[in-house]
């Protein structure tokens, strides 16, 4: 498997008599965490579980968990509180089944919704993933394959074909405990479905989130989930690692602001300009790259140079959070971060016709280099 409140002071005299007598809204946020690991993740499902389960206070809303265990079928369960006792409940279990495919997703989407209903929902997505790419083509890109995200033993499913699944404004936020899922073309695919989105520019390492829910999942319930204290604490977690272990690139998208910045970059870019892109700051470990920083990237194709700073200031409007480590893995064929925009972007390539072809399919392309 990588700040800013306002205050407003109020004259207390004047509305002390409200404050006393006003009753708190009864807020409930239903939080679904959708775990495939019908892989070699397998060992951390337990793990994850129990943290949610250790530090969750029980308030404000409903912890429901979907776990499509290792040849052993699938559960849903709620995480819940009673008496000051932290309990799990079965809600039911199914055969084995395919958690990668978009219709067992929805399905189960569905049935959280039915069954805790709330006031609004966020959703941790973990499993293996590779932003928008087709299967098997983060380490053979020269493959012809179709699925990316969530993996179940040979499949996977693609990001379109999830992102389809669920119905537009269902998240308030999708916090994806996977690889690769900063990408533009991730976050511009699901910016109808979720008004925030956790994720990283490179892979996060095992174990994730999971040292952290215990201390910080009541984060994700407050009414304003408080995504930047969730994300700082999973960072600084990492952050205070040595060596290898030190490795980590998060941030926050806003999606309502990715319309201005497609329709900026639209009518501002050479989109038939070429560049040396190793020069541009990347993201994987490979002697290819896939991911590139997003604003490194599309500075460098900008029509008008002098407009960098408006690009940036469009960039900074989407990213409301971002931190990332020196290094990434730096002795196991990594690399040293000295860019991160919060956002990365594919960057078409003679060598690989496949995944040009396949990268036209995406909203995203469409918005930035077809021409209407």
């Amino acid at each position: 498997m990588s700040k800013h409140f306002a205050c407003i002071i109020c004259l207390f005299f004047l509305s002390s008599c409200v404050l006393e007598n006003t009753v708190e809204p009864d807020f409930k946020r239903t939080v679904f965490v959708y775990i495939g690991c019908d892989n070699n993740l397998r060992n951390d499902a337990d793990g994850k579980v129990e943290s949610l389960k250790n530090g969750w206070n029980g308030k404000n809303g409903y912890l429901v968990v979907y776990r499509d265990l290792y040849k052993e079928g699938s559960v849903l369960e709620e995480i819940y509180v009673e008496n000051g006792i932290k309990k799990t409940k079965v809600i039911y279990t199914r055969e084995d089944e395919n958690s990668a495919s978009p219709e067992v997703f929805a399905e189960i989407l569905q049935d959280v919704k039915n069954m805790y209903p709330a006031d609004s929902y966020g959703l941790i997505l973990f499993s293996h993933a590779s932003g928008w790419l087709p299967d098997a083509t983060l380490v053979s890109p020269r493959s012809m394959q179709t699925r990316s995200l969530v993996q179940d033993g040979r499949d996977w499913m693609s990001m379109t074909d999830f992102a389809a699944a669920i119905p537009d404004n269902q998240f308030d936020y999708i916090l994806f405990e996977a690889c690769f899922m900063a990408g533009i073309e991730v976050v511009y695919e699901l910016r109808n479905k979720a008004g925030y989105i956790v994720a990283s520019s490179a892979e996060i390492l095992s174990p994730g989130f999971q040292e952290i829910y215990g201390s910080s999942v009541n984060d994700l319930f407050k009414q304003q989930a408080d995504l930047v204290k969730f994300t700082k604490d999973a960072y600084d977690e990492v952050d205070a690692k040595t060596g290898e272990l030190r490795s980590a690139t998060l941030s926050i998208v806003r999606t309502d602001g990715l319309k201005a910045l497609s329709d900026w970059l639209r009518e501002n870019i050479e989109t038939d300009k070429n560049v040396d892109i190793r020069d541009i700051q990347h993201f994987d470990r490979y002697s290819y790259h896939l991911f590139f920083d997003f604003e490194d990237y599309f500075s460098r194709v900008l029509k008008d140079g002098g407009k960098r700073d408006e690009l940036k200031r469009l960039v900074d409007n989407c990213v409301i959070y971002k931190v990332s480590t020196p290094d990434f893995l730096p002795s196991s064929l990594g690399f040293k971060v000295e860019k991160h925009s919060g956002l990365t972007t594919y960057i078409r390539q003679d060598d690989y016709p496949y995944l040009n072809v396949r990268y036209e399919e995406l909203e995203w392309f469409k918005k930035i280099y077809v021409i209407n």
